[in-house]
């Protein structure tokens, strides 16, 4: 796959994760008893552009995988650091972090968010880490 096409999935990819987080954190505080989510159309495309960053937060650096010649640590660092950064600036940006609940309010919604974004992570290590045992167990079926 070239490196545009890889850099166009893993946007695309990034963003639809970040839209279905969206929906279920939203599906969350519905069942909580949140009430309502209105908002205005102003906030309500300030939250779409905030998805759309934050898929690309994840996305784009996601690509550092492709790199055989860092060491995996560092992919990892590259890639989540990179999106948790973005994702806590735009949280900001958008008001999805209570700044003014107070520290902790703050902190912990904070703290869910990444927390959540290493769960999303974890999956897909796992995921590719199946899919590269089977890969190397057919190599090795093959050479016999």
């Amino acid at each position: 796959m070239s490196a545009k096409k890889n850099i166009l999935v893993s946007s695309l990819i990034g963003i639809g994760i970040a839209a279905v987080s969206s929906c279920l954190v939203s599906l969350l505080l519905l069942a909580k008893g949140a009430g309502s989510l209105t908002m205005t159309v102003a906030e309500y495309t300030q939250m779409l552009a905030g998805i759309i960053l934050v898929g690309l937060g994840f996305g784009l650096p996601s690509i550092v995988y492709q790199n055989d010649r860092l060491a995996p640590a560092y992919q990892v660092l590259i890639h989540m650091g990179t999106g948790c950064l973005v994702m806590t600036l735009v949280s900001f940006w958008t008001g999805w972090i209570p700044a003014k609940a107070g520290f902790w309010s703050a902190f912990l919604t904070i703290a869910g968010e990444i927390a959540v974004a290493f769960i999303v992570w974890l999956i897909f290590y796992q995921q590719e880490k199946k899919l590269a045992r089977k890969m190397n167990d057919r190599i090795k079926q093959l050479k016999k």
